[in-house]
Formats: structure tokens, sequence, C-alpha cells
């Protein structure tokens, strides 16, 4: 049975006794319906002390009421379950037939251990210290004896209600605390994790990072800075950063400047390891401040920037040759042009001419067109890339012959050796070619050497592994022909070593050096897939590496080919197309010396007009690339149109392996390049016109 008023949770009584009339009396003391609750209040405010409250301020108990033990428990569990439990129980000490006080106590507390627990007996119904006995802990219990008095029955249910608040309260305000403190704990835990991973990030980082106080002195120093600088921790903590960088002091004294005054400062710094090392690092500086707000101390990380600068300067080389290469290609296409009649007629003259002393004179002319067909090739070697035919070249045969020529042209007091096992693996590249790389670097340690010395050649087999290879600018793995020229000279500084392949960079006196030997040189090992490696010490001497891809198969010696006699034509016409006058008068006399008939065109559109009208009569054409008005590929493309299966040569002063590709985009397969010989020319016109036209060189 259930009589509810509107109170607060704590307020909320449950009366347990087989007594209907004690349900009333309790209801009538705790829960008056009119002018008791005068009573009520009067009696809560002499217990506490506390003002006596209006009429709309008052508050009641609320009362439920249970017959049975088993009932209240039953009760009680509802209460929890609706989130109301009672703050406290009259329980009467004896109930027949069910449990008495004593069990019914035992069982609420069981569901409900905070409960307020008053045992209502009368005095011959027990004793208080047998009830003590029975029911542990004591201090949830009271006994009120029969009959009741009322304020005694008011200070029970004020006090008792008041202490299960307070004890609710306490302990949700405890619960609250532990859940603080768990929340603290966690936080502290995952701030003791966060800054045990950021100790490790700092610790397995590739950048050097360092700590330093404002006077300049090291708190803290990582693994990477320990691998950069070769210093440990336990070296360099509590020193002076600038005893252990080794850093200019002016640079150092500008970067400070600029973080105390901006809060950052970012920038390069050339530093020296421990090791003597030069360092190159880009530096991060950021000013730490205390919780005051005041500077406090200053973190560097410093990225090492060392090979990246080095790469950076290859690459700005590479760039001015580049620049200087266009130009170079078009002064080399028109002494190309100019040589090419001088070659050609000096052939002419030596077929007329029987005076040993005019061939002679001859002899020398030609010599030194060839020499300047040479030096234009080496121009066009570092500009455009140095092409020729590519056959399997034994080096070592190579390399005695160099020694040969050094020995018998150098001063005597050069001594030249070799060192050169019979075992060298197969280079695939152009004979011609390589020979000229050699001997320019051969010349090159020459002037080196003043007042004389030893050079010394060597050659041998070389793996180069990914690991070496990654550390090499243009290197790829695998297997390498290595030619080693070592000089006892005057040696290098580094500043020079940077420079000496440049094109026109030299050290000698103006006029005794054009520049382009080394330049050459390195342009030939490129165009080969391959890289040099120099060092050098100032009166030490200086040596070159030259690594060039090579099959891992030995060489065999093959006996040289035997020359064949020029060919001759039997009156095919050729139409003979060049915008330079002196190139078409004497490429004309030199076929027509050998049996040709020859159409001369000083452009394309000339030559068009030619070609249709003789068309039926013409063998060959013979055509030049770069001309005004209508160059090479689009004559090469009316022509075609005219007749598909015209034969085609073309002929051009510039990068060969560019016109290659011009010419064969141009549906032409034959090219010869400027200046040529009679002999190249008569050999190119005998196989074009004995052969079926093809699809390739």
């Amino acid at each position: 049975m259930t009589h509810t008023t509107t109170t607060a949770a704590h307020r909320r009584i449950l009366v347990i006794d087989d007594n209907r009339s004690i349900h009333d009396d309790f209801r009538k003391i705790l829960a008056p319906v009119n002018a008791a609750d005068d009573a009520l209040e009067a009696a809560e405010a002499a217990l506490f002390g506390s003002p006596q409250q209006s009429q709309s301020a008052k508050q009641t108990f609320t009362i439920d009421t249970a017959s049975q033990g088993e009932e209240g428990l039953q009760m009680v569990k509802n209460a929890q379950a609706e989130g109301l439990p009672y703050a406290m129980a009259f329980v009467d000490v004896r109930m027949p037939p069910g449990w008495d006080g004593i069990e019914t106590t035992r069982q609420i507390w069981q569901v409900c251990p905070d409960m307020q627990i008053v045992i209502c007996t009368a005095y011959a119904d027990c004793c208080w210290s047998d009830v003590q006995e029975q029911i542990k802990p004591r201090d949830r219990m009271l006994i009120l004896k029969k009959p009741f008095d009322i304020i005694e029955v008011l200070q029970l249910a004020i006090s008792l209600t008041e202490k299960s608040r307070l004890l609710l309260e306490s302990k949700s305000h405890l619960q609250d605390l532990e859940q603080r403190v768990k929340l603290r704990t966690q936080e502290l835990e995952a701030s003791k994790l966060a800054a045990h991973e950021k100790a490790s990030l700092l610790e397995l980082s590739r950048d050097a990072i360092l700590v330093c106080g404002l006077d300049h002195r090291v708190t803290y120093w990582n693994k990477s800075a320990e691998r950069l600088y070769g210093w440990t921790a336990a070296e360099a903590i509590g020193r002076l950063v600038t005893e252990i960088k080794d850093q200019s002091s002016e640079v150092f004294q500008q970067a400070f400047e600029k973080v105390m005054q901006a809060g950052e400062w970012d920038g390069e710094l050339n530093q020296v390891g421990k090791d003597g090392r030069k360092l190159i690092v880009e530096g991060r500086w950021t000013l730490l401040r205390d919780a005051a707000g005041q500077p406090r101390s200053i973190l560097v990380i410093n990225t090492d920037i060392t090979e990246r600068k080095k790469v950076e300067e290859q690459l700005l080389r590479a760039q001015r040759m580049e620049s200087l290469g266009t130009l170079a290609g078009g002064i080399a296409h028109d002494l190309n042009n100019a040589l090419t009649p001088i070659m050609m007629s000096i052939e002419l003259l030596k077929l007329h001419e029987q005076d040993a002393l005019r061939l002679g004179v001859l002899a020398t002319i030609e010599n030194s067109a060839r020499r300047g067909a040479d030096m234009v090739r080496q121009v066009l070697s570092f500009s455009r890339g140095v092409e020729g035919q590519r056959v399997e070249v034994q080096a070592g045969h190579l390399l005695k012959g160099i020694e040969k020529i050094a020995n018998e042209t150098f001063l005597k007091n050069i001594r030249v050796s070799s060192e050169i096992p019979a075992n060298l693996w197969i280079v695939q590249g152009d004979p011609t070619q390589i020979h000229q790389m050699l001997l320019n670097l051969c010349v090159n340690a020459r002037d080196a050497m003043p007042n004389g010395g030893t050079l010394k050649l060597s050659a041998g087999n070389h793996l180069l592994d990914e690991q070496c290879a990654a550390m090499i600018a243009g290197a790829k793995p695998g297997p390498y022909l290595l030619i080693e020229l070592e000089d006892s000279g005057t040696g290098m500084p580094s500043n020079v070593i940077d420079r000496i392949f440049e094109p026109f960079f030299t050290t000698k006196e103006l006029g005794k050096g054009t520049g382009l030997g080394l330049s050459s040189a390195l342009a030939i090992i490129k165009s080969h897939q391959g890289f040099i490696r120099v060092s050098s010490e100032l009166d030490k001497g200086s040596k070159f590496q030259v690594y060039l891809p090579a099959q891992m198969v030995e060489g065999v010696s093959m006996p040289p080919p035997l020359l064949n006699d020029m060919p001759h034509g039997n009156g095919e016409l050729v139409l003979l197309i060049d915008d330079e006058e002196p190139v078409r008068h004497i490429t004309g006399q030199t076929l027509e010396s050998f049996g040709y008939r020859v159409l001369p065109a000083a452009d394309g559109v000339e030559a068009s007009t030619l070609y249709a009208t003789h068309k039926e009569h013409i063998s060959v054409v013979l055509t030049d690339m770069m001309m005004p008005v209508m160059d090479g590929p689009a004559t090469i493309q009316v022509l075609m149109r005219m007749n598909p299966k015209v034969r085609i040569i073309a002929a051009s002063g510039l990068s060969v392996k560019d016109m290659v590709t011009r010419a064969a985009n141009a549906g032409v397969t034959h090219f010869i390049p400027k200046p040529y010989t009679a002999e190249t020319l008569l050999k190119m016109l005998h196989t074009v016109l004995n052969t079926q036209r093809t699809t390739s060189l």
C-alpha cells in the first residue's frame, strides 16, 4: 500500500509493519495532510536550528508502506529500478508469518547497502544487544521503541533522510572525483606517451636536431646530429655550439640576432664536421619561450644538403654547356660547308698531279683541312652530343697506340708508361672518338708537367654495384671498363676541378689553350653512356678515371680492313642540291671526274622544277638538309610525291644524330655528314645505286 506526496527523492520513506494502524500513525506524523505540517516544520526547525519556512516552501516525506518483509523488499527493488530509492525504512521487528525485522533488514541491505534502517520494537520483543549481534554493520541501523514518541519519530526521519542525502551527495562527489582522477591519470599517461613518442621521433629524424640556450651552449643533441657532425650527445651537450660545428662567427651572429628579433630564422650554413668534412646545411631556427613568454632557448633543425648542392652545380654546369653548344652548333655548320669544297678539291687536284713537291703541298693542305674538320667535330661533341659508328672496341690497343704517340711527341723529360692486362672487356663504341678522348686527357696531363714527370696509363675490368652507382651522378650499375690516367704534375685546387670540363675554360696563358680538350673528352664519354671522376692535389698530381660500359667478353684481335679503290659511275645523272655555290661546284666536278653527270640546283624550289622536267633520267638525288626558301626535308617530301621510288642521299654539316632523325622522318635512309670526302661520297653513291631502297640505314 502506498501513499505518495510531492517531495524530493531523499525524503522517501518505507514503513514495513504487519499492523496497518502503525502505517496510519507514521503517515500522520511524517506526511500530514493539513495542519500537522506546521508541527513537522516546527520540529525540524527546532532540531536543526533553521528558520521556519513559509507554506509554499514546506516539504513533507513520501511514505510507502508494506505489511511483510518480502513485500517491502520488492518495493525497495522497484524504487531502485525507478531511480528513486528510499532514504530510510521503519521496520517492525516481528511480522508473522513472514520474515522478521532482522531478516528483512539483511535482505534490504543486499539490494540497497546504504539504506538507513530503524527497527521498531516493544521492550519485550528483544534486547538491543541481541539486535546488534544479529545485524552488521551497525552505523545504518537504529532502534525505535514502541509506543512511538512523535518528536522522536520526526527527529529520526529528519536526521536519517538528511544523512542519506548527504551520503548520496558525498558518494556522487567521490565518484566525480574518482572520474576526474581517472581522466587526469589518463591525460598524464597520454601526455607521457606523447612525450615519449615525440622524443622517439626526434631521435629517428634524419635531420640534425639540437637545442641550445641563449648562452649558445647545447642542451639537446639527437642521433642524426651525431651522425652528421661526428660528435656524440655526451660530447656535445654543455659545449658552445660554435665550437662543435666550427661555423662562421659572423653568419652565426647574424642568424642569432634574427631569431631573437623575429622568433625564427632559416638559411644555408657552411659547417665542418668533427673529422674535418665540409658540410652545407639548410638551417631552421625557432625561438622557444617559457610560460611567462620570455626567451628560453633556440630549437635548431639542420638538413644536410651537401650532396644536393653538388648536384645543383652539376646541373648548372650542364646548362652552361648546352647554351654554349647551341652557339657552337651553328658555327660548326658553316665551317663544315667551308671545309667540304677544300677537301674535295684536294682530291681532284691529286688525280691530275704528278709533281712530288706539289703533291706534298696538297698533302699539307689536306692534313690542315682534316685537322679543321676534327676541331669542328670536337665542338659538336660537347654541343649536341657525339655520334659515330659503334663497333666492338679493344681499349688495350688504343692505349698502346696512345702510349706510343705520347712517347714520340711529348718532351723527353716526361716518361709515359702503361699497365694493360690482356683480359680487358669489350667496349661498344666509336674507336676514333675514344682515341680522341684519351689523347685529349694525355695532352692535358702533359701540360700539367712543364718541368717533366711521369704519366701512367692503366686499365681494368670493374663491376659497379647499385650502392656505388647511386653515389655517382649519371652512373648505372653493371660492368665497366675502367681507364686511369695518373700524372705527377702540378695538380689542381678544388675550385679549378669544378670547372675543368666547361667549354673554353683553361688555366693556360692566352693563346696556349682552347679550353675544348677536356670538354670534348667529357662529351665523348657521355655519348658512350660513361662517366669520369677526377681527383687532384696541389703539387701532387692528378688522376682521371674513365668508366665506359663494357661487355663481359674479352677482346680478340682482328686484322685491319683493306681499303678499296674509289668506285666510278656509268654516266648516271645526279641531281645535286646545295645552297653553297662552292660545294655545288667542287662536288659536281668530283662526280663528273668519276663518271657521273650532274644537274645542280641552289635550293629546293629549283630542284623540284628540275626533277619534274628530268625525273626519267635522274638516277639519284644528293641534297643538303639546311637550305633557305625550301629546306631539305620539305624538298624530299615534294620529290617523293613526284616519284615515291626516288633515291635520295641527305647531307648536312650539323649534328649527325639530329639530321639522321630528320632525314629518316622525311623518308630518307641514306645520310653522309659534312665535310665529306670524295671516297665517302662515291662509296655512298655506289651503295645507293646498286641496292634497293630500304627502310633503315
